[in-house]
């Protein structure tokens, strides 16, 4: 009930199109990480986001969203975001969280939401995340709700490098304006991930290759990913 009562009052919008991001369990307490997540295929879509571990599980943030950079770079959204680090990857085998994210459009009004379950588990050999994404977009007058999804395994190639799968999409349509909350669009192809130290800190370096396998979304294209803890 709670949650359906956030996706209602949030008053959303405009739905996703092409690959979603895989969002991951952190920052720690005390931690901040400033994060670019940039997909380029079809007209290209590319967030800045800012997390800090507030104390115990709490994580707090905000991310900025841009269109292009296919035409040209547009601002498009704005809004906090909130983690609840429920079970940490860190301290035992499987991790589990959940964040609710806010978007207010360059208008003034509220363009979306997403509630999203996250799972990973990371060993020495493989690295496995997951997200289920329920998301509520509202635009004059219309709205729609959908169910997305994005997931990752990758090997590791030893010094801080793995290799892998990236699969994501949008699933099911569960109500609403079609046009608002797109299914059956599905998209993978094969990821790189680097973790480097970086003045003390940890930086971790993603790019993949997102390949439209289905749907009439985005078309196929580069997916890059930089992420510094500090």
């Amino acid at each position: 009930m709670l949650l359906a009562a956030i996706l209602f009052v949030a008053s959303p919008a405009r739905a996703q199109g092409g690959p979603e991001q895989i969002e991951q369990i952190e920052p720690g307490r005390g931690e901040w990480q400033a994060e670019y997540y940039g997909a380029f295929g079809g007209a290209g879509n590319q967030s800045a986001q800012l997390l800090v571990g507030v104390f115990g599980p709490l994580v707090l943030g905000a991310e900025a969203e841009f269109q292009g950079p296919h035409d040209r770079l547009l601002f498009d959204s704005f809004g906090p975001v909130l983690l609840y680090r429920a079970i940490d990857p860190d301290e035992r085998p499987v991790g589990l969280g959940i964040e609710l994210q806010a978007s207010i459009g360059r208008d003034g009004t509220f363009k979306g939401v997403d509630a999203r379950a996250m799972v990973e588990r990371r060993a020495d050999d493989w690295w496995w995340q997951g997200n289920l994404i329920l998301r509520n977009a509202r635009e004059d007058g219309s709205d729609g709700t959908s169910l997305a999804y994005a997931a990752s395994v990758q090997r590791s190639l030893g010094g801080g490098t793995w290799l892998g799968i990236e699969a994501s999409g949008q699933l099911k349509l569960l109500d609403g304006a079609t046009e608002l909350a797109p299914e059956g669009r599905h998209y993978a192809g094969p990821s790189l991930t680097a973790e480097l130290p970086i003045g003390g800190k940890q930086a971790e370096l993603g790019l993949a290759w997102l390949q439209r396998l289905r749907g009439d979304g985005a078309g196929s294209g580069p997916r890059i990913f930089a992420q510094f803890s500090f």
